[in-house]
């Protein structure tokens, strides 16, 4: 059913976590391996969510739908300058289970909507300053994901995406604060944010199906304001 994940920031590195289901009678360490090699994802590893970036001592919340079976989450954010190695690869991956339960399952709520689409971000409605229950929903064949950052004075969304791309050096030109890690066609996920009037983008860092290049080089990136109430 519908479980809440609250991912709390406690190294000095940014983070963030991804949930993957494995079907096939896959372990954490296939999952692994799998990662590790060039390509697209094997079909037995579904991208279902999870709490998106946050900084150190920060913390992001998300809400997936999880059905009974094998999961694992970890953290491919990658460290800071001259060591790109993601923090997966570093051993930041564990496996849970999840169970069947005969409780009535317990229905989201939310008051805006965020859609993916190949290669773009839509909102139901503006939004304006406080706190928001966000439904964001992939419409898009290819897996995506929402990093929500909050942007520096003058700075923009792609100013973020070239600051992670370029190998996150220097100070930030914005700083992400949760959003839903990659989620597969159809998936849908609820985030928690609690926003402050300004100046705010949407980013998607997951690689193209075709050429391999992160999203956002093909355009995946939204800047937004929040307005006050």
């Amino acid at each position: 059913g519908p479980i809440t994940f609250r991912m709390v920031n406690e190294a000095k590195q940014l983070q963030h976590l991804a949930v993957f289901k494995l079907t096939q009678g896959k372990t954490a360490a296939d999952f692994v391996a799998a990662i590790k090699k060039p390509g697209p994802p094997p079909a037995w590893m579904t991208f279902v969510g999870g709490p998106n970036g946050a900084g150190p001592g920060a913390s992001s919340v998300a809400t997936m739908t999880l059905e009974p079976g094998s999961y694992v989450l970890t953290c491919f954010v990658p460290s800071p300058g001259d060591d790109p190695t993601p923090h997966l690869m570093k051993g930041m991956v564990s496996a849970f289970t999840v169970t069947p339960s005969s409780a009535p399952a317990v229905q989201t709520t939310s008051d805006a909507a965020v859609r993916m689409s190949d290669y773009a971000f839509t909102f139901s409605r503006p939004l304006t300053a406080g706190h928001h229950e966000l439904r964001v929903s992939n419409d898009a064949a290819q897996t995506h994901e929402m990093v929500l950052v909050k942007l520096a004075p003058g700075k923009t969304a792609a100013d973020v995406a070239n600051w992670v791309d370029g190998g996150m050096k220097g100070p930030p030109p914005g700083m992400p604060i949760g959003g839903v890690s990659p989620l597969d066609h159809g998936r849908v996920a609820t985030i928690s944010v609690d926003l402050a009037a300004g100046r705010y983008g949407l980013i998607c860092f997951a690689p193209d199906a075709k050429d391999g290049k992160p999203h956002n080089r093909h355009g995946m990136i939204h800047d937004f304001t929040v307005a006050a109430r």
